[in-house]
This record gives C-alpha cells, sequence and structure tokens, in this order.
C-alpha cells in the first residue's frame, strides 16, 4: 500500500519536509511555492547566479527584438 506523502508526491503535489518550521508552513498556506525554494536551496550560489544571468540574458533579447519590430 502506497502512503499519502508518496502518492502526492508521484502525482506531482508538494510534499511538506517533516522538519518544516512555522515560516516554512505559513508560506506554503499563502500560496508560494515552495518546490521553487526547495530546488535553488540544492544549488551552489554560482550555480544561482548563472541561473540568474541566462534568465536575464533572455529577457534583454526578448526587449531588444520587441524594440526593434516596434520601431517603423
Amino acid at each position: 500500500m502506497i502512503d499519502s506523502a508518496t502518492l502526492a508526491q508521484i502525482n506531482g503535489e508538494y510534499v511538506m519536509p517533516d522538519d518544516a518550521g512555522p515560516a516554512w508552513r505559513a508560506a506554503h498556506a499563502a500560496g508560494i511555492d515552495m518546490s521553487l525554494i526547495e530546488d535553488a536551496l540544492r544549488m551552489t550560489p554560482e550555480q544561482r547566479l548563472d541561473e540568474h544571468q541566462q534568465v536575464l540574458n533572455f529577457l534583454l533579447e526578448v526587449q531588444e527584438a520587441g524594440q526593434a519590430h516596434a520601431s517603423p
């Protein structure tokens, strides 16, 4: 028999860590996707900065493309 936590994880639902404190639980209850926080915390600071830079570069490219098509 599969327990409810394993079933939730299989279905892609967030499973609250057993050691989650009150602030963590409150953030989850407020609708914050805590799985994204957990994923970020698994990365090194350098990896997080690299990911941030990649997204920033992409957004700058999109902005430039939008400006190029908006010009007469």
